[in-house]
């Protein structure tokens, strides 16, 4: 390391040239609140600097600023990783926050693609598309508030990432690439991946570990004129599970998501609270506009307590052309769900569809943490990997009721993979990093919850032995990051071709170091 280390004076003048004074964050303070997610590691390192580009050319110079004072680089997106993507490993590291890339460059509708930067938030372009009647053919995060699309490419979701037609990326070197037909010289038009080799797949879920990116090509296509809603109340996980086997080859349901009885009972007052109470929105997602007021409503009736007494739920959307077929595809589905389930009102599929981004849920509704584990598995095995976690947690519930700590679950399924993801919440202090994401009030209410170390020690134990189960049973994930057994789980071969695609795009191992186990 020379001996100009960051953050002396001299390179904080040169890192300003690059990006401006007032985006160069050198304060001790807020550099540990960037360079933590939403959980708790114990000790880990601080970034040197935090710097905020505001376009991929000022990135490329960073990269070459970092390659000349040897500095690690990790790149953080919309913040909301839990598990340890943009922590730094080590010391003497600069951290590039994303978010002033966050510009919609192009929709064109004729072609069907739209281009943005990495750093956009997914709500803002769900609302840039909303006005031409266009969507994403990809599934956006419920945390798309602030969650942007560069940090989904880098942790993947669970569904299909076919709808990503081209990555701008920018290598260890400082130059910039572009994947698919937007890597040809002239013209460069981003309107389709399968031009040789897919080298865009290659830096979908590789958590920033090959290259920083900058710019995103996706899919769009016409929204379904109709939607179709249900929802179902079922008494076992193991009913749910099952009924999602058999609801598996009807690609027709669009969303699909299932609920725990901790969730059944609270989500409608916490994460889609502001969905349930914004009725001018929802009134726009009913078959019709009549429709769409009765369901209006209904929910104006109900309150949040539409759930009150439901175990395990299932959430379902249909999209189609017309009515008509709408409806018969919800009646298959129903016909399917009703074999083990009862039907309740369809009031939380309209409000995830009003509005489908939500973060309220990343804490407790009185403030309390909260870390998920995702796991995915073959559809066939929903019933056996259904019961055991309940068992897994049912074998730790003493010390778990000792250190007040509570289990939930999100459940899922789609394209022959049941995704399984249980979070745990305890009562502890709210990070800087949450108070952040929080509506005013909420954040003054939880800034003096005090810190419960007891609790959180077995948190972190708690969440290290779910992960060693999911890894012993067989699960893949996505956000794999540093917290996954990523490396040994992969075959020698496998892992050894991993190693090499690193060491060609990043051979001094300068991207987010650690992510990957590389």
């Amino acid at each position: 390391m020379p001996d100009t280390a960051l953050p002396s004076e001299g390179t904080a003048v040169r890192l300003a040239a690059i990006v401006g004074k007032e985006y160069v964050i050198t304060d001790e303070a807020e550099r540990r609140v960037y360079s933590n997610d939403i959980f708790f590691w114990g000790e880990s390192e601080t970034a040197d600097v935090v710097v905020q580009p505001g376009s991929p050319e000022e990135v490329s110079n960073l990269v070459k600023i970092a390659n000349e004072f040897d500095l690690n680089i990790s790149t953080r997106g919309g913040g909301m990783s839990y598990t340890k993507g943009y922590v730094p490993a080590e010391s003497d590291c600069m951290l590039i926050d994303l978010r002033r890339l966050n510009n919609i460059r192009e929709i064109n509708v004729t072609d069907r693609y739209v281009v943005v930067d990495a750093g956009c938030t997914w709500i803002s372009l769900a609302d840039a598309l909303k006005e031409h009647g266009l969507k994403l053919d990809f599934p956006a995060p419920f945390s798309g508030i602030y969650s942007t699309v560069g940090g989904a490419m880098s942790q993947n979701v669970p569904s299909t990432m076919k709808g990503i037609l081209g990555i701008e990326v920018i290598r260890a070197d400082g130059s910039v690439v572009r994947t698919g037909s937007w890597g040809r010289v002239n013209p460069d038009t981003p309107f389709f991946r399968d031009y040789g080799p897919d080298l865009t797949g290659l830096f979908l879920g590789d958590t920033g570990s090959f290259g920083i990116k900058t710019g995103v090509s996706l899919h769009i296509s016409q929204k379904m004129g109709v939607t179709a809603h249900g929802s179902f109340a079922f008494e076992t996980y193991e009913d749910m599970a099952q009924t999602m086997i058999e609801l598996g080859p009807y690609d027709f349901v669009s969303r699909r998501v299932g609920l725990d009885p901790f969730k059944s009972q609270n989500a409608a007052k916490v994460g889609f609270k502001e969905a349930i109470k914004t009725l001018g929105d929802v009134t726009t997602t009913g078959s019709t506009l009549m429709s769409g007021i009765k369901d209006s409503m209904k929910m104006a009736s109900a309150g949040t307590n539409f759930m009150d007494g439901v175990k395990w739920s299932l959430h379902l959307t249909v999209e189609a052309i017309t009515e008509n077929a709408a409806e018969a595809g919800l009646e298959i589905v129903r016909k399917i769900c009703l074999e083990r389930s009862r039907e309740i009102a369809n009031i939380m599929p309209r409000a995830m569809e009003a509005r489908g981004f939500s973060v309220r849920g990343f804490l407790g509704k009185d403030g309390q943490r909260w870390v998920p584990t995702n796991s995915l598995w073959p559809l066939s095995r929903a019933v056996e990997i259904a019961t055991a976690i309940q068992d897994f947690f049912h074998s730790r519930r003493a010390d778990m009721d000792k250190h007040g700590m509570w289990e939930s679950y999100m459940t899922n399924y789609g394209y022959g993979y049941f995704m399984c993801e249980p979070s745990f919440y305890w009562v502890d202090e709210v990070s800087e990093h949450h108070l952040r994401h929080l509506p005013p009030e909420e954040a003054k209410k939880f800034r003096d919850i005090p810190a419960n170390h007891d609790a959180r020690a077995y948190a972190q134990k708690l969440r290290f032995e779910l992960r060693d189960f999911f890894h012993d049973l067989g699960a893949v994930h996505v956000q794999l990051a540093k917290f996954y057994r990523y490396q040994d789980a992969l075959a020698p071969e496998t892992s050894r071709l991993l190693s090499d695609i690193k060491g060609l795009l990043d051979p001094d191992r300068r991207f987010n170091r650690g992510n990957l186990g590389l």
